[in-house]
């Protein structure tokens, strides 16, 4: 099962945290510089590139061409040649911009170590930036140093305490340490400040599971079902915990909805088999642990054998 929680504040892409600029080109190649800004703007990273390569032959000094284009690379996933890029705008002229950007990218090709070193050199031009104290968070986080990462967020929050994204972060952090009561501070907090936040609302539905506070949790996953009901997860855990209630219509009219979403998900339907079974109706059940069986998942033969009183072949995989 995936776990969602530990989500950075760049959604769709990181990239998108590039900052734009238009100062710094020469006299010669300003109109190509332009051209590519506007193309970049627009979307069509392509030309853009073409745009700033020429920019670069009437002027090969210039770092922002260089970041520029680096930045339309990245959105192409042209990652090595966006850092290439990088790098040599930061020879030419090193600024707290590009070593973010270059450690974003970092980021996306899982390079922790690298990314690490590039958002300290960018907190080196000035401590008061969020989301660099952000990013070196998520990155620490990934490497396994959550007490880093927390620190970091909880600096990143000192100074943009109006932001949702970070307090989930970090209230996913305080669970993985097991400081459960200050996690659900967070999601609380990130609530309030945007009760549009799935994500907030499906990890304080976690934390309420884990607690043992069953029916604020279930509240909870419905929550972030209302605002994503295309994610499958939030409709198994809240079937679990409906299940533990013995609210078994509830939970087996959950399964179905996640059959609307994956008809081949051989564990929806043998739970919900489940759920039938013990609403006494055996026909609806004996169908679907059938028909989980028939989907793979085996741990329905002995259920159909037993329950069902049949036998049916296993399915062998040549």
């Amino acid at each position: 099962m995936k776990n969602p929680g530990i989500r950075n504040i760049l959604l769709n892409k990181i990239i998108l945290l590039i900052v734009a600029s238009i100062s710094g080109c020469s006299f010669f190649s300003a109109t190509k510089y332009e051209a590519g800004l506007q193309k970049y703007e627009e979307g069509k990273y392509y030309t853009a590139i073409e745009y700033f390569t020429r920019a670069i032959w009437d002027d090969s000094t210039d770092a922002e061409l260089y970041f520029f284009r680096g930045n339309a690379k990245a959105k192409l996933d042209l990652n090595e040649e966006a850092i290439q890029d990088y790098t040599t705008a930061i020879k030419l002229d090193p600024e707290m911009k590009y070593y973010k950007n270059r450690g974003l990218t970092y980021l996306e090709k899982k390079e922790y170590k690298n990314a690490l070193k590039d958002f300290n050199l960018a907190l080196s031009f000035g401590s008061e930036n969020s989301v660099l104290y952000f990013n070196r968070g998520y990155a620490k986080a990934l490497t396994g140093n959550y007490n880093g990462a927390i620190r970091d967020y909880s600096k990143a929050i000192s100074f943009d305490p109006t932001n949702a994204k970070i307090f989930v972060n970090r209230g996913d952090l305080w669970a993985n340490v097991g400081e459960d009561q200050k996690a659900i501070a967070d999601f609380n907090t990130a609530i309030s400040i945007n009760n549009k936040d799935e994500l907030a609302f499906f990890n304080r539905a976690k934390e309420f599971s884990k607690l043992g506070y069953l029916d604020r949790a279930i509240e909870d996953f419905s929550e972030a079902i209302l605002l994503n009901p295309s994610e499958p997860e939030y409709f198994f855990l809240r079937a679990e915990l409906k299940v533990n209630t013995g609210d078994f219509l509830s939970a087996a009219t959950d399964y179905t909805e996640i059959l609307e979403l994956e008809p081949d998900n051989g564990n929806a339907y043998y739970n919900r088999g489940i759920c039938y079974a013990n609403l006494e109706m055996k026909e609806a059940a004996c169908e679907d642990f059938t028909t989980a069986a028939d989907l793979g998942f085996f741990e329905a033969y002995e259920v159909i054998k037993e329950y069902c009183k049949k036998e049916i072949k296993k399915n062998k995989k040549k």
